[in-house]
């Protein structure tokens, strides 16, 4: 089932939660909602499992408008979907009762290969009579997604299914809902703020900023290829200067950087990623055509990396080294280095 979005508004009294949201979600594919607590991830998943309604806009599912959509096809629609909420709730009794409750909340009769289907793609064959009110955070996330996927749904929403469980076990969970996701087919959402759930799981996705869509693209164009500023920082890149450009040269202020390419714009933003730039003692003699004298301003460790903060004349930039380089040049704040980049590194944002 596609779903499709468009110029979505939705307010709660005074407070606007989705400003004009625009998502589409093929067919099939694992999409992933990400974006800080509070931008509406929740509200979006809940519109689309028909539990509130726009205040304006288009919500498309399977290419019918849900808006205009009488009571009986809406409801005929919802029992095509499951969604898992962030806290999910365990009701007394077995695991196994609460897996059922899920076909008994549709009124279906008991189905006993969907119903050990569920478990053995949770990973919970063997739990049918445990207490679930004793179950781990993450066994309880996993009895959640079997009490929804027993309905073999077509769209299974999930909002921030890793929020209350351990670190050590999001690793399995994550991996049964990827073998989930190919073995079935069926079309997924998933909102998080988890860069790791998100690269792990999602074919696709968007960003969610301030109730709006801030991009919309593979996991790889997200991260690596952001289309805006505001998106390259909530994804955690460093490096972001505001540039004026003249040709195949960006000015930082009175820094004169070299691109691999004229820029279409004349002002805008820069990145660099830490990892690119490197750092010397001396003035490095290589192809990197943008070479600077720099000052160390403060020294991060963090682990086996460290990440440097320079000074160059006015602009500041980051670099990524190994332990083992701050160590040989017994890096430490106020030293005098040179700091370096290839053209080819930079990416150009509007």
């Amino acid at each position: 089932m596609r779903i499709r979005l468009s110029g979505v508004e939705k307010s709660f009294g005074r407070r606007g939660v989705l400003r004009g949201i625009s998502l589409d979600v093929e067919e099939g594919g694992f999409f992933v909602l990400i974006g800080p607590t509070g931008c509406g991830k929740t509200t979006v998943l809940k519109l689309v499992d028909l539990l509130q309604r726009p205040d304006r806009g288009l919500l498309e599912i399977d290419g019918a408008d849900m808006e205009r959509a009488s009571g009986r096809a809406r409801s005929a629609c919802r029992k095509r979907m499951a969604m898992v909420m962030q806290r999910p709730y365990m009701f007394a009794g077995t695991v196994e009762r609460n897996v059922v409750m899920g076909l008994s909340m549709r009124r279906s009769g008991r189905d006993e290969g969907a119903f050990r289907g569920a478990l053995e793609s949770m990973g919970l064959a063997g739990f049918e009579h445990r207490e679930a009110r004793t179950l781990s955070g993450g066994e309880v996330q996993k009895a959640a997604i079997a009490r929804a996927i027993v309905t073999r749904p077509e769209i299974l929403l999930l909002d921030e299914p890793m929020s209350s469980v351990d670190p050590g076990a999001r690793p399995e969970i994550r991996s049964l809902l990827r073998r989930l996701h190919r073995d079935t087919g069926m079309t997924v959402v998933m909102a998080t703020h988890d860069f790791a759930d998100a690269l792990a799981l999602g074919t696709g996705g968007a960003v969610i900023l301030d109730g709006s869509t801030a991009q919309q693209g593979s996991m790889d164009d997200i991260f690596r290829k952001p289309s805006s500023p505001a998106v390259a920082r909530f994804v955690g890149m460093r490096n972001i200067l505001h540039a004026r450009f003249e040709g195949r040269t960006a000015w930082c202020g009175a820094l004169e950087i070299r691109l691999p390419e004229p820029a279409s714009l004349v002002s805008g933003y820069l990145v660099v990623p830490p990892e690119a730039v490197t750092v010397a003692v001396s003035k490095p003699e290589s192809s990197q055509r943008n070479v600077f004298p720099a000052r160390v301003i403060e020294v991060e460790r963090t682990g086996s990396t460290c990440m440097v903060h320079l000074d160059l004349g006015g602009a500041a930039l980051c670099a990524q080294i190994t332990s083992e380089s701050f160590e040989e040049m017994r890096m430490s704040p106020g030293l005098e280095l040179y700091a370096a980049f290839k053209a080819t590194a930079i990416r150009v944002l509007e």
